[in-house]
């Protein structure tokens, strides 16, 4: 598939050039929507609200200012986090008293299968999912999320550090489930 020539025609709402570029370009989407989402059919949601306003926008993109896999990434990030602010409840913010501070290396980290890193991304409450996704998937600054996301540089600092720690929690509970060495066995 040529992607300067699928653009152009998707551009022009040319619907097999829109399903052209939905295909090849979901899995990314998705990827990006399952980190925000706390189940896969929120993540669908997502995904679909995602590409409606892709090809709605679609003209906007100028390939003179970056290549259209950075552009889509950006738009959809923006529209997860609309409809993220527009859905928002006051949950409650709930955390172990005892958080380990002991770091998993890379190794121990690369033993642990994805789909159960990203679970523990999902399990995240939802402020401190926000900014742990903004922050080292989308590598915005801490001044970023905060304009972004209406809050203090310094809260985005710290729902970033108590996200970590929630996260290295979760994985070394993974870590240590007997079940789990004995798959590693």
């Amino acid at each position: 598939m040529n992607l300067s020539k699928t653009i152009i025609q998707a551009k022009a709402r040319n619907k097999q050039a829109e399903k052209a570029l939905f295909l090849q370009f979901a899995p990314l989407v998705l990827t990006l929507c399952r980190r925000y989402a706390n189940q896969n059919v929120e993540a669908q949601d997502y995904l679909q609200e995602c590409f409606i306003l892709v090809f709605n926008k679609i003209t906007q993109y100028d390939s003179t200012k970056g290549d259209f896999e950075g552009w889509l990434y950006r738009v959809c990030t923006n529209r997860i986090l609309e409809l993220m602010r527009k859905a928002k409840k006051s949950l409650p913010l709930t955390y172990p008293d005892i958080l380990p501070d002991q770091l998993l290396t890379k190794t121990e980290l690369a033993t642990i299968p994805h789909e159960e890193v990203l679970k523990a991304i999902q399990q995240l409450p939802y402020g401190y999912r926000e900014v742990f996704n903004l922050y080292v998937f989308e590598e915005w600054t801490h001044r970023q999320i905060s304009e972004a996301l209406g809050i203090a540089e310094s809260s985005s600092r710290s729902q970033l550090t108590r996200a970590k720690k929630m996260l290295k929690f979760a994985l070394q509970k993974h870590r240590n489930n007997p079940k789990y060495e004995r798959q590693l066995a």
